[in-house]
């Protein structure tokens, strides 16, 4: 490139300078005619005009008048510029010439000669002499300088005549010669010293932008905490390698995931944690050698492709080889940390398959073995299924939020005590263009680990609250409750926007209930605790919904800003024929009155089991006995007919039901 640049910037330095040697050279040319000029009218004006007088140039000069002249012009100081001069009256007669042939004549003015009688001589020219023409007396005396000077004996008025003088060339010729070569020197010289100053900058510039360019390849395909090849460096290597395998080469990928890596690094600081992900670099590197690449995924997760690793045990055992280069424990600090990983491995097999796919299935075997707890998962086309269609439609979820093409349906709550409906559950659906309503089973999972399940949220606290308030005209007061995920939780900013909604449908906050899971509060404790408060500050409620599923120990429980639990299904299902069952949910409420919070049971499928759940003390129930989620008219009428009915004891949930049922 540095070549390249220098060719075409050396084409436009040489016609820079070619042009100004031109315009220089021209104006030497120009200048050296001035003082041509000005020393032709010195000679003039100071060596012969004060021996002439006006009657001279009248009457003609004399034979002593002439010699007097010839004198004057043989003498060195004006003979060495002089070549011939002429002596014109103003009517057009030479009264005086060194040519004494011409002395006495009249010829026919030139535009020159006019030109210096009317006192505006032109500039000094080089002329050639020719025959046949003003300038033939000059003939044979070489190019010649023509310099016409105006005559005048007095201040104003036009001149009593000319001089026409013709100074040799010859001498000046060398003089401009002299001058062009300078000229061409110096301007050849400075434009030589520029090209080169420009030379180096740009080889300069060339080399640091090469650097550059080599590391920023380097910083796009290298991990720069552990120097492995990233994500995109392994995948070039990976389908390069396939491409010029064959169909039938062996090609196996593992995935390592490093098992409570966030743990380090939130109890041992983030230094400590890239401390340990170069560690465990070092060791995989080292153990695998030049049988295998090893590459950085990102955050704590390393992929490694071996070629011909011997089939499925083969590729199984290079996993067994990662997991003993682990198996040491690491001292950092004075600090033993004992560092684990779950492994998923993924074999090529005779389908045409690129990199991206093969990471696919490694990463599909990876969550298997993470939900079923084994440290190494081979991929299995039967187990490990992923679906390039639901990323086509997690792809098309904001153009349905933007469209309203979500819906929500209600699932009514009934209040035990009194029998009656007093709120419900939104639940929201997509009515898809193409593939009809569906269930937040097939859209929901895609959804809540995207930045969408911000805007999902708030899509529908939006339109219950307009539901709410629609119902609130007609006469009824339920209690709403929506649902919150786990990254709904991780948003500071979260309750802020949810009161900002209620307050634009002119919504009280204690109608709205948020429900969360109990696992989802898992993710950040302190992150959740925080926004749970925030909640229940701004006058909102908080229900734990699928109580008892998660893994949360009681004191976290016990610190949890809640209003109320709900019992998850699993343990209402078998309330009546299982006495274990019976008792998880005795102890549940137990609890939940310790903590003086409300009893919500979920899936209510049965009048036996909607009595149990009563008997035990739970506040409300809700399910399919009493009824299936309904769309918002339906649910409104519902609501309506039970606020005109007085409560009327333990028989009204069954009247209740039979009304809901109705209505779907």
């Amino acid at each position: 490139m540095t070549r390249q640049v220098a060719l075409l910037s050396l084409v436009p330095m040489v016609l820079l300078g070619v042009v100004l040697a031109r315009v220089l050279q021209s104006q030497v040319v120009a200048r050296t005619l001035s003082d041509e000029s000005r020393s032709a009218r010195l000679i003039a004006r100071i060596g012969i005009q004060p021996r002439l007088t006006p009657h001279d140039l009248r009457a003609g000069l004399g034979a002593d008048g002439v010699r007097r002249l010839d004198e004057l012009l043989r003498s060195p100081s004006v003979k060495r510029e002089l070549a011939r001069i002429k002596v014109w009256n103003d009517r057009d007669q030479v009264i005086y010439s060194d040519d004494h042939s011409l002395i006495g004549r009249t010829f026919s003015p030139s535009d020159d000669l006019e030109h210096a009688l009317e006192g505006h001589p032109a500039q000094a020219t080089v002329v050639d002499p020719r025959l046949h023409s003003e300038t033939a007396g000059e003939v044979g005396l070489g190019r010649l300088i023509e310099v016409y000077v105006p005559l005048r004996f007095g201040d104003r008025g036009r001149p009593a005549g000319a001089f026409e003088m013709y100074l040799s060339y010859r001498p000046v010729a060398g003089a401009i010669s002299a001058d062009k070569r300078t000229v061409v020197l110096l301007i050849a010289v400075g434009l030589g010293l520029l090209w080169l100053i420009l030379y180096r900058i740009v080889a300069r510039a060339s080399r640091r932008l090469r650097h550059q360019s080599e590391e920023n390849d380097r910083l796009a395909r290298f991990d720069q905490l552990t120097g492995l090849p990233n994500r995109t460096l392994f995948r070039e290597l990976l389908d390069e390698r396939l491409r010029s395998g064959g169909p039938d080469s062996e090609l196996a990928v593992c995935v390592v995931d490093l098992d409570r890596f966030n743990e380090i690094n939130s109890t041992l600081g983030p230094a400590t944690g890239d401390r340990v992900l170069r560690a465990v670099a070092s060791r995989l590197d080292g153990a695998l050698g030049e049988r295998a690449l090893v590459a950085r995924l990102g955050n704590d997760e390393f992929a490694i492709f071996c070629a011909n690793p011997g089939g499925a045990s083969g590729a199984a055992g290079i996993a067994t080889v990662v997991q003993r280069a682990l198996a040491p424990e690491m001292v950092l600090d004075g600090v033993s940390l004992s560092v684990e990983a779950s492994i998923a491995v993924a074999l090529r097999d005779r389908q045409a398959i690129e990199a991206t796919e093969m990471l696919q299935r490694a990463e599909a075997a990876l969550a298997r073995g993470r939900r079923t707890g084994t440290r190494i998962t081979e991929f299995s086309a039967e187990l490990d299924r992923f679906d390039p269609a639901k990323l086509l439609l997690l792809g098309q979820v904001r153009g349905g939020l933007e469209r309203g093409e979500f819906v929500l349906q209600y699932q009514p709550k009934l209040e035990l005590a009194t029998g009656r409906i007093v709120g419900a559950e939104a639940l929201v659906r997509w009515r898809h263009p193409e593939l009809g309503l569906l269930a937040p089973g097939d859209f929901m999972p895609l959804i809540e680990p995207t930045a969408l399940v911000g805007p999902l949220a708030l899509y529908v606290v939006d339109r219950a609250a307009a539901w709410l308030a629609a119902t609130h005209r007609r006469g009824a007061d339920p209690q709403l409750a929506v649902n919150l995920s786990a990254m709904n939780l991780l948003d500071d900013g979260l309750p802020a926007e949810l009161f900002r909604i209620l307050r634009n449908h002119r919504i009280s906050p204690d109608r709205f209930t948020f429900e969360v899971t109990e696992s989802a509060t898992m993710t950040d404790p302190a992150k959740a605790i925080a926004v749970l408060e925030a909640i229940r500050a701004g006058g909102a409620r908080v229900s734990i919904d699928d109580f008892g599923t998660g893994h949360a120990s009681i004191d976290y429980l016990a610190r949890l800003p809640a209003d109320e639990i709900k019992i998850d299904r699993s343990f209402i299902t078998g309330i009546c024929a299982d006495a274990r069952a019976e008792a998880i949910v005795r102890s549940m409420i137990e609890l939940a009155r310790h903590l003086e919070l409300a009893v919500v049971a979920e899936g209510i499928e049965t009048a036996a089991a909607l009595e149990r759940v009563s008997a035990l003390g739970c506040d409300l129930a809700q399910g399919y006995l009493i009824a299936r989620p309904l769309d918002g008219d339906q649910l409104a009428a519902t609501l309506a007919r039970a606020q005109s009915q007085p409560p009327s004891g333990r028989t009204s949930p069954r009247r209740e039901r039979s009304a809901a049922q109705a209505n779907r």
